[in-house]
């Protein structure tokens, strides 16, 4: 047991290191890619780079429900929102590094409208193909509502775009980024999975429970590395219109593309704790974005703080349920 144990650990350790390396590739390529055709950053924090930052649970919400670890994909998606709301882009806040205004409030009420239909489609236990089919309707709607503002905004400005890198090279960075990443998640399912039988399991959980566990904590917080990573990155260069826009993103991208292409694979279980603390606690976190989105053009260093308070509360939160 104590052998099986360290290998999940070193499994778990290497996938980290590989999300980290290859998800810097993704977003730089990413960027790259949609610099070279004169999207507004915005506009890339909102699509690519959340799409890129979101590879790690596309991956491997969809490697579990395929290999039929159907608790994971649930618990690593609304783990992930609640992580990426509260200590990452608290992280932004508190050096100063977030900047909202009307469009990124619009596009936050897509993001907490997405949780609340997740929530409310998980009430009987299960999402299934037809909720997943509705949640991928609903991603598509938010890429249209994305697409059709760019427009009118390049209309307005007409711009001549001019590429500045290679998009060949771009691409293929890109490509062996996604590579790198699945291979990654991967790693993290057979980790996950395995903790959670060798830990959770023992310790009393059921089964369902023990991969949900592991979904909202270890494997949430291995596959927001990139996340992480953005907001590191955009702090660093001091490019605020990057953060908050790539955390609403990358949990809309979480909660309609994910989850609904997950659940086209394999009904995904939601276990009792999901669907009466850890749901209502993401859609607690999206409505206190919002508000702090609302009364001003910048988030401030209190709100900052008060998020990461929020995400220290649902741990030990998560903690006494399941120790219970």
């Amino acid at each position: 047991m104590v052998e099986e144990f360290i290998l999940y650990v070193l499994a778990f350790v290497a996938a980290i290191v590989l999300i980290a390396k290859a998800g810097d590739v993704f977003v730089d390529s990413a960027c790259g890619i949609a610099s070279a055709l004169g999207v507004s950053q915005a506009v890339i924090a909102l699509t690519l780079i959340a799409f890129a930052t979101s590879a790690p649970e596309l991956f491997t919400s969809t490697i579990a429900a395929g290999l039929g670890n159907v608790g994971i994909p649930y618990g690593n998606v609304v783990g992930s929102n609640i992580l990426n709301i509260t200590p990452i882009l608290a992280l932004a806040a508190i050096f100063g590094m977030v900047q909202v205004g009307r469009e990124r409030f619009s596009e936050g009420l897509i993001m907490l409208a997405a949780g609340g239909a997740l929530a409310a489609m998980a009430l009987n236990g299960v999402i299934g193909p037809i909720e997943g089919l509705l949640l991928l309707a609903i991603f598509a709607l938010f890429l249209m509502f994305v697409v059709k503002r760019e427009i009118r905004r390049k209309s307005a400005e007409q711009k001549t775009i001019r590429k500045r890198e290679s998009l060949r090279k771009l691409f293929l960075l890109f490509i062996l980024a996604t590579a790198g990443v699945v291979i990654a998640a991967r790693l993290l399912v057979f980790c996950g999975a395995g903790i959670a039988q060798e830990v959770f399991v023992a310790a009393g959980l059921t089964p369902l429970e023990a991969e949900a566990a592991v979904g909202f904590t270890i494997i949430a917080i291995g596959t927001s590395i990139p996340e992480l990573a953005t907001i590191i990155i955009s702090v660093k260069k001091r490019l605020p219109a990057i953060s908050v826009g790539t955390i609403i993103g990358s949990n809309i991208f979480n909660t309609a593309l994910i989850v609904g292409s997950a659940a086209l694979i394999r009904p995904l279980a939601v276990d009792s704790q999901a669907l009466w603390f850890s749901n209502p606690m993401m859609l607690a976190a999206m409505a206190l974005l919002l508000g702090f989105m609302w009364r001003g053009r910048r988030l401030t260093r209190g709100q900052g703080v008060a998020l990461l308070a929020f995400y220290a509360f649902y741990l030990v939160g998560l903690a006494f349920l399941y120790a219970s």
